[in-house]
Formats: C-alpha cells, sequence, structure tokens
C-alpha cells in the first residue's frame, strides 16, 4: 500500500477567495487533499502545509469561487442545437437568423440534406426579435419544405411553428381540425391554420420527433463542455426525451464521462402523460427524491404547468399587458395542481413544476398550503424543500406564503439580459416590480436559485449579471431594478442555496473544510470591477473532485 504523507496536494495561493460561508469570508489561500478542501485561510498560514509535492496555483489577485450550481439546465436538449445542418435540432437563434428570409433560407438547405419524410428539426428562434417582429407562416414553411414534417420550435420551447407536413401527425388538415384540441392550442387566425401549436399539444408533436441514442450522447458533452466552460460543477437536469435520456445520462455520470454533477427530475419535455407516468411509476416503487451519489442523483418529481415567459404563453392572472387579448397557456388546473402535489409529498419525494407566470404560481402555492395544512409534520413538510421552477411572476402575498413553508424557487433572472426590453412590455411596470423576485425572496427568507434554463437562456455569469444588474444587453434597455440583489447575493443563490435545494448544502456549495472540491477561477478578481462587467469575466480553470476538468 502507498502512503501519501504530503500535507496538501493542491494549494491556490493571493486569491480573492469568495467562500460564501456564513459570513461571506473572503480568504487568500485553499488547499485540497484528495478530492475535498482541507483549508481556508491566509497566505502565511498555507505556507505551513506546502511541500515539494503540493501543486501550487498563484491567483495572483484573481478570484477562486465555489463552482457554479445552475439548478434548471437541459444537457441533452441544449447540446441538440447546434449550427451544423445535420444537427438534431438546428440552431434557428439569432446568430443564424436575423430575418424571416434568412429563416426559410436555412430549412431550405436543411431539407436539401434529408430524405422525403424525415423530420426537419430545428429550435432558437423568437418571434419578438426577428426583424418583422412575427412567426413565419404555414405557407413559408410548406414552400422551404414540402416533402418534410418541420417543427421550428420558439427558444423558449412552449410554442413552435410546423408546416403541413407535421401537422398531420395531428390529423390537422384544416382548420376545422383544430377543435380536436384543447382551445387555442392549434392556432386559427381568420379561419386559416397558422402553423402555431402550442402547450401540451405541442409537446406531444414533439414527441413525434426521434432523436438518437448517439444525437443525445453527444449533444450531452458539447452541453458538459459548456458548463465546463462557464465554471459549472452542478446541474440540475429539468428534463430531456424520456426514458432514453435518463438511462444515457445516469451510465455517462457513473462512468465519468460527465463529470458535471446531475440532479436529474423526473420529468419528459415531450408532455403532461409521458412527465406522470414516470413521476408516478417511481412513487409506487417507494423511492424517494435524493436517490444515488455525488455524481448523479434522481431529483425531483417535476410538471409543467403553463408556457414560456418571452412568448409570452405563461399563465397571469391579468391579461398581458402590451396584448390582452393574447392567449395564456394553462396545461393544469387549480385543483388538479393541489391533488398532484398532495400526492407528491404524501409519498416524500420533492415536488416542482414548471410555473412562470403569476397564475401558475398561485397554484403551486395553494398547492402546498394545503398539503402542508395536511401535513401531521410541519417540519417534515419544510425539510423537503419543494419548489418552484423559474417562478418568473409573483407578488409579495406569495413570497411571504411560499417562505413559510420553506419553499426554495428556482429562479431564470438571466432573462433580463437577452429580453428584458420585451419582458417589461408584456408585462407592464407594476408586474416587472416582482419579476425574478430575487431580493424580496431573500429579504422573506427563502433559499432561491439560480438558473439559466439553457437553451433558452444565458449560461454562467452572464445570469449572475442578470440578477445583479438586469440590463438588457441586446435592445440596450434598463429594467426595473427593484429586484436586483448585490454580487455576493447572486454567487450565494448559485452556490450554496442551490446545493440546499438538491439537500447537498453538506458537501458542496461553499468553500470550507470537508467539502467537494468543485471550485473555478476566474480572470479578475470580481469584487473590484464595475458589476456591468459581470458578462466578460472569463473562467480560467474549473476543477471538479479536486481535478482540474477545464483551463482557458
Amino acid at each position: 500500500m502507498k502512503f501519501d504523507f504530503s500535507y496538501l496536494d493542491i494549494a491556490f495561493k493571493n486569491g480573492s477567495v469568495i467562500t460564501v460561508n456564513d459570513t461571506d469570508e473572503i480568504a487568500e489561500a485553499v488547499g485540497i487533499k484528495g478530492n475535498k478542501i482541507v483549508f481556508v485561510g491566509s497566505n502565511a498560514d498555507i505556507d505551513q502545509l506546502i511541500d515539494e509535492h503540493t501543486k501550487v496555483y498563484d491567483l495572483a489577485g484573481r478570484t477562486l469561487m465555489p463552482g457554479i450550481n445552475d439548478t434548471h439546465y437541459h444537457p441533452i436538449l441544449n447540446g441538440m442545437i447546434a449550427p451544423e445542418l445535420d444537427s438534431a435540432m438546428v440552431d434557428t437563434g439569432l446568430s443564424a437568423c436575423k430575418t424571416i428570409p434568412e429563416l426559410l433560407d436555412l430549412i431550405r438547405r436543411i431539407a436539401a440534406t434529408k430524405k422525403p419524410g424525415q423530420w426537419i428539426s430545428t429550435m432558437g428562434y423568437e418571434a419578438g426579435l426577428l426583424a418583422e417582429q412575427r412567426h413565419p407562416t404555414l405557407e413559408e414553411l410548406d414552400a422551404a419544405a414540402p416533402n418534410n414534417p418541420l417543427q421550428c420550435c420558439t427558444c423558449n420551447g412552449h410554442i413552435s411553428t410546423y408546416n403541413s407536413k407535421a401537422l398531420e401527425y395531428l390529423g390537422v388538415y384544416g382548420p376545422e381540425d383544430a377543435s380536436k384540441y384543447p382551445e387555442g392550442e392549434v392556432v386559427v387566425e381568420n379561419g386559416k391554420l397558422t402553423g402555431l401549436v402550442r402547450g401540451h399539444t405541442h409537446f406531444w408533436l414533439w414527441g413525434q420527433v426521434e432523436y438518437t441514442e448517439e444525437q443525445q450522447r453527444k449533444a450531452a458533452m458539447r452541453s458538459h463542455q459548456q458548463l465546463l466552460e462557464n465554471g459549472i460543477t452542478s446541474i440540475g437536469d429539468m428534463g430531456e426525451c424520456d426514458r432514453p435520456s435518463y438511462h444515457i445520462m445516469q451510465k455517462m455520470c457513473r462512468s465519468g464521462e460527465f463529470k458535471v454533477r446531475s440532479y436529474m427530475a423526473l420529468h419528459s419535455i415531450f408532455g403532461k402523460p409521458y412527465s406522470k407516468e414516470d413521476n408516478e411509476h417511481w412513487m409506487k416503487l417507494g423511492f424517494i427524491t435524493g436517490l444515488g451519489d455525488e455524481h448523479f442523483r434522481v431529483g425531483p418529481c417535476k410538471f409543467m404547468i403553463d408556457g414560456g415567459s418571452g412568448g409570452p404563453s405563461c399563465y397571469t392572472r391579468e391579461p398581458y399587458s402590451h396584448d390582452p387579448e393574447l392567449p395564456s397557456e394553462r396545461g393544469w388546473e387549480r385543483e388538479e395542481t393541489w391533488d398532484y402535489i398532495k400526492l407528491i409529498d404524501d409519498a416524500e419525494c420533492q415536488a416542482t413544476a414548471h410555473a412562470i407566470g403569476d397564475g401558475a404560481v398561485e397554484f403551486m402555492v395553494e398547492g402546498y398550503e394545503k398539503a402542508f395544512a395536511a401535513c401531521a409534520d410541519k417540519e417534515a413538510f419544510k425539510a423537503r424543500r419543494h419548489r418552484i421552477e423559474h417562478c418568473t411572476l409573483v407578488d409579495q402575498d406569495l413570497i411571504d406564503r411560499m417562505a413559510k413553508m420553506n419553499i426554495c424557487p428556482s429562479v431564470n433572472a438571466g432573462l433580463q439580459i437577452r429580453n428584458g426590453k420585451n419582458l417589461a412590455r408584456f408585462y407592464g411596470p407594476e408586474r416587472n416590480k416582482y419579476l425574478g423576485a430575487l431580493k424580496s425572496m431573500m429579504e422573506a427568507g427563502i433559499k432561491c436559485s439560480l438558473h439559466s434554463d439553457a437553451p433558452s437562456g444565458p449560461v454562467g455569469f452572464e445570469m449572475i449579471d442578470g440578477a445583479v444588474n438586469r440590463y438588457d444587453i441586446r435592445q440596450d434597455y434598463q429594467c426595473d431594478m427593484t429586484q436586483a440583489v448585490s454580487l455576493l447575493d447572486a454567487i450565494r443563490c448559485c452556490t450554496w442555496n442551490a446545493a440546499y435545494s438538491s439537500y447537498e448544502e453538506n458537501i458542496k456549495g461553499s468553500i470550507e473544510n470537508g467539502k467537494l472540491a468543485d471550485l473555478i477561477v476566474l480572470d479578475r478578481d470580481i469584487l473590484k470591477i464595475d458589476t456591468h462587467e459581470l458578462h466578460n469575466v472569463k473562467v480560467d480553470m474549473t476543477m471538479i473532485d479536486g481535478v482540474v476538468e477545464y483551463e482557458r
């Protein structure tokens, strides 16, 4: 047996170390032994623990901090979106298409690579950001891809335009067929099909597109590289392509191929029936949330109440400010939500749901309150740390009610830097005071976390920038600053609070002795810069389990 008598395997010195401990201490040096942090303190003290076997990194004043934990990320879905014409989902975001003609030209080029009848799947465009400020029409899509079913998914994933070949899968051939589906989900305007499909009908139709295991594995590893480059060492995987994706991600995490730690929700992007079947099967087996190890754990039972913020299609209490006639998406009803939360809580599992609009959030809060009232052990209920995904539009009343039950929202505050001007228009000045309400939540004692919802939102320091500055960089627009938080508060949200939301705050989320050595080095001291430079911060190094997995 080989014994290692060296004091430290790795030492970081001369840094600005953001510890995220109870007092937000800023240290100078950190020491690592194996995969654990064993020293946090001063340069002078760490020198006593360094010998000839220690690898020493001179931070030269740069920031060292805990790895970011993005609590709502889609590694397979995010990685499937790429510019190559043979990608599982071809990227139609602003970098590829700024106008409808550019979008249609891209579709023609993809169609030229496909056999007749093969699906074309794309994602990324946002109607409000295209020059024409509209969706492509059914006629335009039919002309661009006459021989292939076509899915043209918006960046938020909740609305797609499909061509006629795709609508045939729904048995929709004319406007009269839209009545087969929930009102407003197959969109008809002026007596004509538009190609727009929303909500659970869209998700079911999306489920008819097949993605191979090879495509999914390749996608996961493309996201893996993005995660490492952005200093993200843990994720909440909040839904992929159902059973194959659960299997693929667990195998890749177990083998060490996918090194970023994963907390995988039971949820399918293909919609309500798939997710209900997954969750209910899990609960019938008697397992509870958190089963697994430090690399891969089974996360919450997740469902999805409403649509997206950017379409918009989320379920709000009052009509949208810019277009009061625009329909919202509501896939679950009030009492149905209450009953499902009670089912999950009775199984002693962690519940969560995609709930963006204040109407959807209200359903969740009411459901939690009813389950809380019926639970004999109130502390056990609080310990389950039930969540709400996105929780974008709230008010102080909803926040205070969440705080009483220890609900842990995962908030996409980074949306502001990409689409803030449109969000201000969609929801108006009063609702924007509580859009992504990190400050009010933290003041109420809520342990909220931060996420990107990639591929829908900005990743890494861009989401921190959004939480701190709330400035739309694309459209040069200052959003409402009521809910802006300090840099250290934003970092706490995406480190310690994030670990708390998966019951792992005792092993990660801060730089303290005994915790996992999941650390990142930045290219500057971020405590000394203008916060409006946060989106330009680069990650110089990402370490997981004491091993450097990425260096810039």
